[in-house]
């Protein structure tokens, strides 16, 4: 038994989790990307052609069946390994803000160095809900996900959408199809399809209006919100480039 699978069976013999059909069947492509990043990597950012590719994951289907869970449980296991978590829109914006202090020293091309320092901090990036509505966003991530893939990252990624939806009807599409096929060439498609919403289960039971306005209902809503959420919101500063 791998390392995620008994992750995933520890969880249920605990409690936390119920064993569901459908997430099993993420199981093995997060073993396969498990043993990937545990393999030996040959030195270099940019890999020979003729080496062999691991392919990510990109996990797909409706929200709470899962998807976030699944990719945090296999963060968990991965130990040394170098890895990184986040949300894809707060790691577009990042990649925005370096390419722009990059421009700033005068470089040309800026994805290249930019993609080339992440590949060095990191060896697996896990994206959570991944979405593509900005066409500055649409029209950067194919060239960044090839720098990343040739600086031998791995990335594993939720989505509500599979990959021919995303940046639907959005400005210039056509030119943004070539990532379309640059995820299902480099990254296994797999679709997690279950009847359960774990989200709604956990709004069971639970009154979700509240009336009159005042102090015991702000802290119904905040209790309710800490059940969806699984914990309480932690601080946060969002940094602002004078817009």
């Amino acid at each position: 038994m791998g390392a995620v699978t008994t992750a995933y069976e520890a969880a249920i013999a605990a409690g936390t989790l119920r064993d569901d059909a459908a997430q099993r069947s993420v199981l093995g492509e997060l073993e396969r990307v498990h043993d990937a990043l545990h393999a030996p990597v040959k030195k270099g950012f940019f890999r020979k052609k003729q080496q062999p590719v691991a392919q990510g994951l990109y996990l797909w289907g409706g929200v709470g069946r899962g998807k976030s869970m699944l990719m945090d449980l296999f963060v968990d296991t991965l130990g040394d390994v170098p890895a990184r978590r986040v949300h894809f829109h707060a790691f577009m914006q990042e990649i925005h803000a370096a390419m722009h202090e990059a421009r700033q020293r005068g470089v040309d091309d800026a994805i290249a160095p930019v993609a080339e320092a992440v590949a060095k901090e990191v060896r697996c990036l896990a994206f959570d809900e991944m979405q593509i509505t900005d066409i500055t966003d649409a029209m950067i991530v194919g060239r960044l996900f090839e720098a990343l893939f040739a600086g031998n990252v791995l990335i594993v990624t939720t989505s509500n959408r599979v990959p021919d939806d995303l940046y639907k009807d959005g400005l210039n599409r056509q030119l943004f199809l070539p990532f379309i096929d640059l995820i299902k060439e480099r990254m296994a498609v797999h679709e997690i399809v279950s009847p359960t919403d774990y989200r709604q289960d956990r709004l069971q039971g639970s009154n979700v209006y509240f009336s009159p306005l005042g102090r015991e209902a702000r802290q119904s809503m905040d209790q309710l919100w800490q059940d969806l959420a699984g914990g309480a919101a932690e601080p946060l500063i969002l940094p602002r480039k004078g817009r």
